[in-house]
């Protein structure tokens, strides 16, 4: 889990972050987005992307989203994909306003199944350090 302040409004971090061709400028896991769909009136949507994490090659994926507008964005790894025989996966996004702007948190929550599990530690350090970076990139764009 990682957080900053933004003088940016909930809403532009949201807006953002769910625009996938411009957040992958923040974050170096997406190498390709392929479709998105929605969010829809009730806030959820999907994309289609390719993702690459430490140590492994890129796999096309499928993220399932939710948009509480504009206070909170969650992406869950879609069921059926290849990815999910590797992983499992949910990231979050939130944003509180404060007297300086807005507090944005973003997490993840990775776990590495089966045989996989071997990668789990040394990712748990990696994506801690690139979730830290990809903040630090967004409050530059911000």
């Amino acid at each position: 889990m990682t957080s900053m302040v933004t003088p940016a409004t909930a809403q532009q971090v949201m807006e953002f972050v769910l625009d996938f061709e411009r957040y992958r400028q923040v974050d170096s896991k997406i190498i390709a987005v392929r479709a998105v769909v929605g969010p829809d009136e009730s806030g959820r949507g999907r994309v289609r992307l390719w993702t690459r994490l430490k140590w492994t090659p890129p796999v096309p994926d499928l993220q399932l989203f939710e948009l509480e507008r504009w206070s909170r964005l969650t992406f869950t790894g879609a069921p059926g994909q290849l990815a999910r025989l590797a992983f499992r996966f949910t990231g979050t996004v939130e944003c509180e306003p404060t007297s300086g702007g807005t507090l944005v948190t973003h997490s993840y929550d990775l776990a590495f199944r089966g045989p996989f599990r071997m990668l789990e530690v040394p990712h748990r350090r990696w994506l801690q350090r690139d979730l830290d970076e990809e903040m630090a990139r967004l409050a530059g764009l911000l």
